[in-house]
């Protein structure tokens, strides 16, 4: 079912906090940059969430998420192509007869769309292995794979390699010798392991997203936990690879409490921004971080917004005039009590929008994609509409 929502949150204006021992600024916007062409949600009667999108061709879409409805066995990964007016074209259904999770999705040399997430169906052992699958653009399943050992293994993120095979990275409790690892490996376009290889110390490491830039390098963004500190402490880690998964350079900062990336995209300088969630730096609880690194691995800019409570960042993407936008939730701000947060920053990092949006519950965004009709199009979650957790979705345009 696709309804059409009638809820629009007010914009709100957000505090920008630089790391350059600058001032606090508060940005007050005049006018609306960005409004919404449509909302909609997608499900059923239990709960369907989005996780990851990719523009296709003609402002279409293809979205992956988690779902247990329309017939899944317990939850199943779900693909969907929606068109540019977010009515569906197609939905896959990937998995077994057990718990099986939708994390990214990418797009290959030829094209088609790669699918990234962890499953119990097909794992030899009672635990998660990660799941990788190719779909045409019609919706069939070309070929499906995976990876793991014994243990629990955790999805991160997928990104597309010139030889037409694909670089993952994520975590493993199986491989390594600390409590999680990093895991990197090199898939052929069948499908097939080229290479796999493990990164950790003796605590939690974890590659949360990938991405690939402009000049064919892989970045991965994630975290590490700190040797010696509280547990939960961790460093925000960027680390650029070639597309066989070789390290290029490796970068690892933070403050004195917990800092995370979640999400990465590309600039049109080779470099990325990557988006988080930080403890440190004055945060009063958790505010959403966003930072600009460039193809050396030099931080360019570092910014924070936040307010009283919880903001964080889950994804992010670049926007037709070079600037970028963000998305994550807030329980600060908006009608209920956790909304879908998105801003708008222009190419130097600095905030030109923000809005909330959702209703009287939980409403988060989990990505983000610019579209070939020049709109972003956010997805996520929403249960403020039904009783379940539908597919959020939310197609913007520049005023």
């Amino acid at each position: 079912m696709i309804k059409k929502l009638l809820y629009i949150a007010t914009a709100f204006l957000a505090v920008t906090i630089t790391l350059q021992a600058k001032p606090v600024k508060i940005k007050k916007h005049k006018k609306e940059v960005y409004t919404d062409v449509w909302q909609k949600i997608y499900g059923g009667k239990e709960d369907d969430i989005a996780y990851g999108i990719v523009a296709l061709e003609n402002g279409d879409s293809a979205i992956v998420g988690t779902c247990k409805s329309y017939g899944a066995q317990r939850s199943d990964i779900c693909v969907t192509r929606m068109n540019a007016n977010g009515e569906m074209k197609w939905r896959l259904w990937l998995g077994g007869k057990k718990k099986d999770e939708g994390k990214a999705i990418a797009r290959t040399a030829d094209g088609n769309i790669v699918v990234l997430g962890r499953t119990k169906s097909f794992s030899k052992a009672y635990a998660y292995d990660l799941y990788v699958a190719k779909v045409s653009l019609d919706g069939k399943k070309m070929w499906e794979t995976t990876l793991g050992g014994d243990r629990d293994e955790y999805a991160g993120g997928i990104a597309g390699t010139d030889d037409g095979g694909m670089l993952v990275v994520g975590a493993t409790e199986s491989y390594g010798d600390g409590d999680k690892d990093i895991y990197i490996a090199k898939l052929s376009k069948n499908g097939k392991l080229i290479n796999a290889h493990t990164m950790g110390g003796s605590k939690d490491d974890v590659a949360t997203a990938l991405t690939r830039t402009r000049d064919g390098k892989m970045v991965m963004v994630g975290y590490r936990e700190v040797k010696g500190a509280y547990a939960g402490d961790s460093d925000f880690l960027i680390m650029q690879m070639d597309q066989n998964g070789k390290m290029r350079w490796r970068k690892q900062f933070g403050g004195d409490s917990e800092d995370i990336l979640n999400g990465v995209t590309p600039t049109i300088d080779n470099g990325i921004v990557a988006i988080g969630s930080t403890r440190s730096y004055g945060s009063s609880q958790t505010d959403l971080t966003v930072m600009k690194i460039d193809a050396k691995g030099k931080t360019i800019w570092h910014k924070i917004y936040g307010f009283k409570y919880y903001e964080y960042g889950n994804a992010a993407a670049t926007t037709p005039d070079g600037g970028f936008m963000l998305v994550g939730g807030t329980n600060t701000l908006g009608k209920g009590n956790h909304s879908l947060y998105a801003l708008a920053l222009d190419r130097h990092g600095e905030l030109i929008w923000s809005h909330v949006y959702g209703g009287e519950r939980k409403d988060v965004g989990h990505g983000v994609a610019r579209m070939t009709d020049g709109s972003m199009m956010i997805v996520g979650e929403t249960e403020s509409f039904r009783l379940a957790k539908d597919f959020y979705m939310i197609k913007l345009k520049k005023q």
